[in-house]
């Protein structure tokens, strides 16, 4: 992910972040973000968060909530699936680089390198990435039944065979109450 840096409707005003925090709020429509878009997001996309603000180095802890459209496994019905799970940015000040140079070395945590001067970050993909490893392999449509043949078949009088050393037990507390 190298900084490509077009400023769209999820990005960060690093450039008002003056005090040792900052809460951060932003809401914008899936259909606004092209890459969200493709990655199949749909409906509003909501980020919550605060970010902890250091001289060279600024971590940004963020809530997202949207919804992806997921074709489910059983019924081959599509529908959308509600999505809420946590990103960690490590955002780096530095005046050797232009724009911004984001790292991957794998771990839970985004890390990117950013220009002093730099005043807005786009984060669509980072989201991007994060909804993929976060939706799931197999979506189930809620209420979608399991199909015919998958469980046992019930059988109700086997259930109601009883072991004949309970029953004798049974009988035997019947008798002293």
């Amino acid at each position: 992910m190298k900084g490509s840096q077009s400023i769209g409707p999820l990005s960060l005003p690093v450039v008002r972040w003056t005090g040792p925090t900052a809460e951060i709020r932003l809401q914008a429509d899936a259909g606004d973000c092209a890459i969200l878009s493709e990655a199949d997001v749909v409906g509003p996309v909501q980020l919550e968060g605060k970010a902890d603000i250091g001289p060279k180095e600024t971590v940004v802890d963020l809530r997202v909530r949207l919804s992806t459209r997921e074709i489910c496994g059983r019924s081959l019905e599509e529908f959308e699936h509600p999505l809420d799970f946590a990103v960690r940015l490590l955002l780096r000040r530095s005046n050797e680089v232009q724009g911004v140079e984001w790292e991957d070395d794998g771990d839970e945590v985004w890390e990117a390198k950013i220009a002093d001067d730099l005043r807005e970050l786009d984060i669509e993909e980072v989201l991007r990435q994060a909804v993929e490893l976060e939706r799931p392999i197999s979506p189930v449509k809620p209420g979608v039944p399991l199909p015919e043949g998958v469980l046992p078949e019930h059988d109700p009088e086997a259930e109601k065979a009883v072991d004949p050393r309970w029953e004798a037990l049974r009988k035997l507390k019947e008798g002293r109450s």
